[in-house]
This record gives C-alpha cells, structure tokens and sequence, in this order.
C-alpha cells in the first residue's frame, strides 16, 4: 500500500479488513493500487488506471482503463529476475578497473585485491559466486552504462530506469512488456518483491503482486477465521465465477485477482518456505529477497518476471569500504542461493538475473566515501547468457567537467537486448525508440 493509500484512510470509517477503508479501496480500483488483501498478509496486486476518477492517487498512468493488449508478444517459457542495487551502486568498486589512475582517483577507497578476470579488471573480492559464474562463461559485464543529461537525483535518474522511454507516461519498460505479453489473464506472471510495486513493472494492461519479502508468503489470516479457504471464498465471492476476468469491471477485476494471487501462492507456500527455511537466510536482506525471486520462479507459480529491490542501500557517501564489502557480500550469496535453487529445480536454463541501479558514483573518492556519478556497469547472469565483456568501459582520464565518468552506451540497449535476446518482444516498440542491441545470449 503506497503512502498515498494510507493518508486516505481518515475519509471513512474502517471497513472489517482494517487496513483498507471502503472509500480508499474503490478510489485505489481506478488508479494505482488495485487491492490489498487484509490483515497483513503482505500480498498486494497493483495495476495502472484512471487519474481522473474520484480520489485518484497521485502519479497513476494517464488514459483510460484498458482492455486486454492487442497481442504481439509471445510468452516465452522464461524468467527474468531483476535486482535493482538501489541508492547508485559504485561499479568502479564492484568491476574493479586494474588501471594505477584507479588508485589515484581512489587514494581511500581504492579496492586492492579484486578476483582478476582478465588484465585490465577485477571483481571486489566478496563476489567469489559470480567470479565462479564469469570464468564459467555464464556472466556477462555490460561497461559505461549511462544516459544523456544525466540528473544525479535518485529519483529522478531512477525514474528514467524505471520508464525506459524517451518520455515518461507512468508506465515502466517491463510493466509495458507484461501488457503486451500476458495481460491481465495472469497474475502472478509479475511479482514485485520489495516495499512496494517497482514503477518499472507498471503497465496499463496488467498485474502486478507485491511481496514485502519471504515472510510476506505467510498467511496473515484474521485470527477469527476458522479455515482460509473460507476467508478467501468471501473475496472470490464478490465475483460471479462463470464470468472471464477480462470482461469484469475494474473492481471485480481486482477482487477477483487477488483472490486468484493469494490462493496461487498459498498453494505453493510449503515447498517455498522449506526451500528458505533450509538455506536459512534473512527474510528481509537482498540475499533473502533473491532466494525467494528464485524459489518463485522455480516454483509452480513460475512467474515471468520477478523485480527484487528495495531492503538495501548502496548509497555510499561514507564508510565505503566496510559497507560496500557487507552489499557485495549480500548480493554474491543471493546470486550463490538462487543459483543453486534454479539448478536444484531444472530451472537455471530458463531463468536470467540482471542488476540495475539509478547511477554509478563519481570517480574520484572523497575521502572514506562516493558521491552520485554517472557511468555504470551491470551483470546479466545465468547458463543461457554469453559470458564475457561487452559495451566499452569509460576511460578514466577523459572524466567530464564534473569529475564524472563518460557513459558510452545508452542504458536503454541493456533493456533492448533483454527484451529481444530473452523475453522474445520488440524493444522498439517497448522503449518507444531504437536502441542498440548486445547479444548478450547463447543461440
């Protein structure tokens, strides 16, 4: 539930679920969120709409509510976990340069024993999974990540990652994907885990479930009810179920969708609790928040998209190097955790993990810390990508007038080259525009 949601709560009285008020409930049917399950049962199903419409939340989509998309895009038999290393992740820390202007711009933060990859760059040292994964062939680094006019604002840098178009309409690139791939007829085909739906996944023409993190899977039932069959029969029941979801109104559509979600992965809650139980990770680190992207997409709900982000913050203007090392370490026994969950499950094959973040940090270090920069480089992970190098790493000594690094490919091609190298669809289409494509994946 946004903040949005929750400052229309003294419009009306609360209704018997305690977390949504009846006037907030429909005014969210045409907007942002479309429902929230009661009781903190830490599920929530969001989908685009109708600003226009009574209360409407602030920032929902423009236009009318749509119908079903027109097609074009096939459902591959794939997954994409995304993890988006939220605050500016430092790259310069993380695919380190062997270069000695390193050093020089880096006299405190400077990272002096990288896994070495090749001659000219290294890994930090906490990353041994990925170094594994990269010398295995089954990583691909994409160097000098960056965009035009970069703003240094998270939110607004992070806001063009989420959009992934020239312009912005309140739809986010992956979000447009889901709509013209699957539509509102599956809804557990995007899972956004995390405080909240990522924007990146919000579309016009399709769900989106929020999962708070691996202890959101639990029920969080009423402790009046008796059987939660029962408590969800009373959701389903608002909707006739003779009647296809794609020709009921905007409410019974939500109604009907976050039943449908919350009975899918209750089904699938005891093989996906015993897989993180076993592994014993934090519920609410970004190595939890992996295991459970990977236990999800090996599970039967085997949803196409998975958005993990949000628990961590890698924004690292201090102390850099200590809390870095402990981000590094996260992330390297996540990807080790869904690694061995997807090959546990048959289900590496199918499945790609990719990291984003809103900017990469200045060059130079300011003593103990970074400060928001520009360039970045990111990893595409799993036995069907083509490992290696690819984009051009930014050169050091051609720093612009701020001190910052030169990007050299658009971020937008990293998105074109998933959409088209993996997911099957139309980048053009998608990001409204023509991007260079990498071929980042085994034919």
């Amino acid at each position: 539930m946004t903040d949005d949601t929750r400052d229309l709560r003294d419009l009306d009285h609360v209704a018997t679920c305690g977390l949504v008020t009846r006037r907030n409930f429909l005014a969210g049917m045409g907007s942002f969120v479309a429902v929230m399950a009661c009781a903190g049962t830490g599920i929530a199903v969001f989908k685009g709409g109708n600003p226009d419409a009574a209360y409407a939340i602030p920032g929902a989509a423009a236009g009318p509510l749509p119908g079903l998309p027109r097609g074009g895009v096939d459902v591959a038999d794939r997954s994409l976990i995304v993890v988006e290393l939220g605050g500016g992740n430092d790259s310069l820390s993380t695919i380190v340069p062997l270069s000695g202007r390193y050093r020089d711009l880096r006299p405190t933060t400077a990272i002096e024993d990288p896994r070495l990859l090749d001659d000219e760059i290294g890994l930090h040292p906490a990353l041994g999974t990925i170094a594994q994964m990269y010398d295995a062939g089954e990583v691909a680094i994409v160097e000098g990540l960056g965009m035009a006019k970069a703003d240094l604002s998270h939110f607004v840098s992070m806001r063009r990652w989420w959009d992934g178009a020239p312009e912005s309409d309140n739809t986010g690139w992956l979000g447009r994907y889901l709509d013209a791939s699957v539509g509102y007829e599956r809804v557990l085909a995007g899972i956004s885990i995390g405080p909240g739906p990522s924007p990146a996944m919000l579309g016009r023409a399709s769900y989106v479930v929020g999962i708070s993190d691996a202890s959101g899977l639990g029920s969080g039932i009423p402790w009046w009810v008796d059987d939660p069959r029962d408590f969800l029969g009373i959701w389903s029941g608002f909707v006739p179920a003779d009647v296809p979801v794609s020709e009921l109104d905007p409410v019974h559509k939500a109604i009907a969708a976050t039943a449908s979600a919350q009975r899918q992965l209750a089904d699938g809650l005891t093989p996906l609790q015993q897989t993180l139980e076993r592994i014993e990770v934090d519920a609410y680190s970004l190595e939890g928040q992996l295991a459970l992207a990977a236990a999800l997409v090996a599970s039967d709900i085997r949803p196409q998209v998975v958005y993990v982000h949000g628990n961590v913050d890698f924004d690292t203007h201090e102390d850099q190097v200590a809390r870095h090392a402990e981000l590094m370490a996260q992330l390297d026994r996540g990807i080790s955790h869904a690694r061995d969950i997807l090959a546990a499950a048959g289900a590496a094959e199918r499945t790609v993990i990719m990291t984003t973040s809103e900017f990469g940090r200045r060059a130079a270090d300011n003593e103990g810390g970074t400060d928001h920069g520009t360039a970045a480089s990111h990893f595409v992970l799993g036995p069907s990508v083509a490992g290696g190098r690819y984009g051009e790493s930014p050169d050091l000594r051609r720093l612009d007038p701020d001190g910052n690094l030169v990007h050299t490919v658009d971020y937008r091609s990293l998105y074109a080259s998933i959409l088209a190298g993996w997911l099957g669809a139309s980048p053009d289409e998608l990001l409204r525009a023509r991007y260079e494509t990498l071929d980042l994946f085994r034919t």
